[in-house]
């Protein structure tokens, strides 16, 4: 916004060239408003001392221009009313059409906005209910937006950017939400953050039934005592048990849970059936998966990780997510590649459409990297599009990272760090106020299956040394943690008075909630690589947060009611005796891993749990565990509730 001083020149040279324009005896035609700025498009790495210079004019560039609401003030309101249990107005939701009537960009808009691009010689080549796709050249788009591309040296290289804000005709500011796609040359890309064993599951490997069962006896101690080996990768019944599914009586019936990755695989359900059938589980019903794929459009770059990566988590979402909701659909929707404006394809379909009551997403990227990823104007476009499934009642659940606080120091060893990332920060779309960021824990379990004991997900790896008569280094290195911390986004409602100051800074601050993903202890798979069908072990935030939208899809069908936007009931729920609190161990507590023959120098690995990189697990909220992980009595509380009955 102007400063008052110059904004009472504006309107007085406004008023004269008015008056002016009345009197005069052919008055011309008004000129046009002055264009405003949008708030500032730039990274902070476009700083005007590495600032290399304009593109050619000539350059063809794309971009999107993403769109805004016609009542922003009015949409903060309803969400703020709807999500909140205390409100009368808690979910009320609103159907896709109703969304769009009331909070949509209006067709005549839309048509201004068409007007403005193609009068600067701007081709629109797609127009989406969030979006106008824009082909052009460096000059039309500065000929539209007021300022042009030039060319910024970065340590991650160099990198394209505006050269000042953007601006736009004063009355489209609330409608036109940002422009992205044209400002870098490295796009933005999400990673699976699912994590797979190097090796199938072996037959000769030696695992555990239950924590502690087996000592390796042969082996060198570990912190003065014989370790153990790992329990064998867990399946779904044991997991049902564990958090309280079996004993509800639950299936997610009538439920719908939809998941968000990259590509697709050709095996995806058959492999489900096959694994539901060995872990004693019931594979799907005629119908009951269904997949949205499009491969003829795919885009497979080397941004991304390949189609066979992506294979490894869909199977992990799919079969997570059935395993702990038996009942519910479950609906794949596989973007084109992991670019943010396919992966954005794919979730607006399920917002529009209201496709699903959950979604489930395992993937994340970081903001602060030497490498840009993220741009304002694209952080602001996602937010918009979840405001969107939060008005029309859709849970959207987000992977919280396997990097811990994801700083540099965790990039040596941490096996899924981002070896870029610049600070310690919450991965995004994880660290987004509008969806819940599920977090990781390490679980252990007692000799009937029951549960025994959860702390952080936090591994330290050792290897035996080439004698084999130590384990070294110790206490290892950081290979794997669940993610967390501060966000770049505001503190939200719902967190104050649970998060600590100290903790928040004045941000939103992840994860929200936590379940089993540890990578020394994990959840078991099945899937076709490369022909051949194996089961593996497979690690990560990407196990936890499946298993948390199937488990809200438990929740819906016991309290018969869609609790979309989990956060704010989350919240409220703290003091309910819901959740259990995740403390990292008072000693050192460490598991063998067997990983096979064929794993040669490394089949023995040891694991020093519950350290999870710059995170710790306390008492109350932290930012490792988050809330905690959902206790048997959470799904018992819907089923006793009928969802939240307000105290007035």
């Amino acid at each position: 916004m102007r400063p008052l001083h110059i904004r009472r020149a504006f309107a007085a040279a406004t008023a004269v060239a008015a008056m002016a324009a009345a009197l005069a005896p052919t008055a011309r035609a008004a000129e046009p408003p002055s264009p405003v700025s949008l708030s500032t498009n730039r990274p902070h790495h476009a700083a005007p001392g590495t600032d290399a210079g304009r593109i050619p004019a000539t350059t063809n560039l794309t971009a999107r221009l993403y769109l805004g609401t016609r009542d922003p003030d009015g949409l903060g309101a309803f969400l703020t009313a709807v999500t909140t249990p205390t409100s009368p107005h808690y979910r009320h939701f609103l159907t896709p059409t109703q969304y769009e009537r009331r909070f949509g960009v209006t067709p005549s808009t839309r048509h201004r906005i068409r007007q403005w691009l193609t009068s600067a010689h701007l081709r629109i080549t797609a127009d989406a209910p969030h979006y106008l796709q824009l082909v052009g050249t460096e000059a039309d788009f500065a000929r539209a937006l007021g300022t042009g591309i030039h060319r910024y040296n970065t340590p991650g290289g160099t990198v394209q950017a505006p050269a000042g804000d953007l601006r736009v005709p004063p009355s489209l500011t609330q409608d036109v939400r940002g422009i992205e796609g044209f400002a870098f040359n490295v796009p933005a890309a999400a990673r699976p953050l699912g994590r797979p064993e190097p090796n199938s599951i072996d037959q000769q490997a030696a695992c555990s039934s239950y924590f502690g069962e087996r000592p390796a006896t042969t082996l060198p101690k570990a912190y003065g005592r014989t370790q153990t080996y790992a329990p064998c990768p867990y399946t779904p019944p044991l997991l049902r048990g564990t958090y309280g599914v079996t004993a509800s009586g639950a299936t997610g019936k009538g439920r719908t849970v939809a998941i968000v990755g990259a590509y697709g695989s050709p095996t995806a359900e058959q492999d489900a059936n096959t694994y539901a059938t060995a872990t004693g589980d019931h594979p799907f019903r005629p119908g009951q998966y269904r997949e949205r794929l499009t491969p003829s459009d795919w885009n497979i770059t080397k941004a991304c990780a390949p189609p066979e990566s992506w294979a490894g988590e869909q199977a992990l979402d799919v079969e997570m997510a059935h395993g702990y909701a038996p009942d519910a659909d479950i609906l794949y929707v596989g973007a084109n590649s992991c670019l943010d404006a396919d992966l954005m394809d794919a979730e607006s379909y399920i917002i529009d459409h209201r496709a699903a009551d959950a979604i489930s997403n395992s993937w994340a990227e970081v903001i602060h990297t030497s490498r840009p990823h993220l741009s304002p104007d694209l952080l602001r476009a996602w937010n918009m599009l979840f405001r969107q499934a939060a008005a029309e009642g859709i849970g959207v659940y987000f992977a919280a990272g396997d990097c811990g606080d994801q700083s540099p120091d965790a990039t040596p060893g941490g096996l899924n760090c981002d070896p870029n990332t610049t600070q310690a920060q919450a991965d995004f779309p994880s660290g987004s106020p509008w969806v819940t960021s599920v977090g990781g824990t390490t679980l252990a379990t007692t000799k009937d299956g029951s549960y025994a004991w959860e702390t952080s997900m936090g591994d330290n790896l050792s290897i035996l040394s080439p004698q084999a008569t130590e384990w070294e280094p110790m206490p290892g290195l950081f290979t794997f943690g669940s993610g967390g911390g501060p966000s770049d986004f505001g503190r939200p409602w719902y967190q104050r008075g649970t998060v600590p100051a100290s903790l928040a800074h004045g941000h939103r601050v992840t994860p929200d909630i936590s379940m089993e993903g540890d990578g020394a202890l994990p959840v078991m798979i099945g899937y076709t690589v490369s022909g051949r069908y194996e089961t593996v072990g497979y690690g990560g935030t990407s196990a936890a947060t499946p298993a948390f939208a199937a488990l809200q899809a438990d929740a819906e069908q016991l309290s018969g009611h869609s609790l979309g936007f989990a956060n704010p009931l989350l919240y409220a729920m703290r003091n309910a005796g819901v959740f259990r609190d995740i403390r990292d161990p008072s000693r050192p507590t460490a598991v063998i891993r067997d990983m096979g023959p064929e794993a040669g120098t490394y089949r023995y690995l040891l694991y020093t749990l519950g350290h999870d990189h710059g995170l710790k697990a306390t008492k109350g909220y932290d930012m490792s565990s988050g809330l905690g992980s959902p206790a048997p009595s959470y799904l018992d509380w819907f089923r006793r509730q009928g969802g939240w009955r307000a105290k007035r």
